[in-house]
């Protein structure tokens, strides 16, 4: 064969695998640039900021430790047997008019139907070690963390999301004949939307996003849920009257709001059919509905500086719209007659809400703790 023949095969086949290359590198880039596109977003002062998917936070694998939650008492579950005296009714019997000539004479003592409940973390076996435990604290009650600021629901539940039910998770049945125990006042303390599972899991149906449709995180890596949208609603929902059904004589609601700390910029709303304070009432109407069978207590802990602000334009909460809306509201406040007037101005003539100050020093000599 001539060599000049082979001479300009060899060139030929080198200008091929240098086209092969340079097409290989241009659909790297393109595909790179597609896929880069999804997390690009753009700061308040027009830069353009790159949160790769590594960098957003993935749902925790085993429940973490609850962190401090910025502004807000009652964040994370305490050591068993934290003290919780609430005081709620100090009689609940009218006293009789020595004025009147039909009065008993000699009236039986008012009723204490004073409530001193403890916090406790891991739960007691069965009723009768349930009561030995509230006897060594002087404790008619207790207080469970039902649902964790993770997302994590402590009992065995059929509406939880599966990866969100720890192994540890208690059974109905001794949940059902520890709230049913004599004489004992229940209260599941109960995490709406602070939820890392669900909120992953869901992002366009259910959780806060970002504006380019990942899931929103906060200072602690963890996810939050929508109030605006009706599948978070139902399914925090669904969640509640379990416990309901369960035999808790309150639930005591924690982050019944939107997030108000962290890279809120990075937050849309664009896409929300209603406003956040909107989106909170609409949520504890439905919820009121729903448990109203149950004759549970529907109780709202809120950061303390609300009742100085009456609302905050972040997390939604507003007290004049949301107040009215539920039996009992909790706050860590120095002045618990000051905070029950604020309470009392935002209810109006809408009904009666009780105030529980949320302190470590005692009320008229009542302990008040939640930690």
């Amino acid at each position: 064969m001539p060599r000049g023949y082979e001479s300009y095969r060899g060139r030929r086949s080198a200008i091929i695998r240098l086209l092969i290359v340079v097409l290989v590198v241009v659909l790297i880039s393109a595909c790179t640039f597609l896929f880069i596109q999804r997390f690009v977003t753009y700061t308040d002062d027009g830069k353009m900021r790159i949160d790769l998917p590594f960098m957003q936070g993935e749902p925790p694998k085993e429940p973490p430790a609850a962190p401090e939650n910025e502004g807000q008492t009652g964040g994370g579950s305490s050591e068993a047997g934290t003290e919780v005296n609430l005081v709620i009714d100090s009689s609940g019997q009218d006293e009789t008019d020595p004025a009147n000539p039909g009065a008993d004479p000699d009236p039986a003592p008012p009723q204490d139907l004073t409530r001193h409940l403890i916090q406790i973390d891991a739960l007691p076996a069965d009723p009768s070690a349930l009561s030995e435990t509230l006897a060594a604290s002087g404790a008619n009650g207790f207080v469970w963390r039902a649902r964790e600021n993770t997302g994590v629901n402590r009992f065995a539940s059929d509406a939880s999301l599966k990866d969100a039910l720890p192994a540890d998770a208690v059974s109905a049945e001794t949940l059902t004949a520890l709230c049913g125990a004599e004489g004992v006042t229940s209260v599941a303390l109960f995490n709406c939307f602070h939820d890392s599972y669900y909120a992953y899991v869901h992002m366009a149906e259910a959780a806060i996003c970002q504006s380019n449709g990942y899931v929103w995180y906060d200072n602690h890596n963890y996810h939050w849920l929508d109030a605006s949208k009706e599948q978070a609603r139902t399914y925090v929902q669904g969640l509640a009257v379990e416990c309901a059904k369960l035999g808790f004589d309150e639930l005591l609601l924690e982050d019944m709001a939107y997030p108000a700390a962290g890279n809120l910029y990075k937050i849309s709303y664009t896409n929300n059919t209603m406003g956040k304070t909107d989106a909170l009432a609409l949520f504890l109407t439905e919820l009121r509905a729903a448990l109203e069978p149950y004759g549970v207590r529907l109780s709202l802990l809120v950061p303390g500086a609300l009742l100085n602000a009456g609302s905050n334009a972040d997390s939604g909460q507003d007290l004049a719209a949301l107040a009215p809306l539920v039996d009992t509201i909790y706050a860590d406040v120095s002045d618990a007659a000051a905070a029950q007037a604020v309470v009392d101005e935002a209810v109006g003539t809408s009904g009666q809400v009780d105030f529980v100050p949320l302190t470590s020093a005692p009320v008229d000599g009542e302990w008040c703790i939640l930690s």
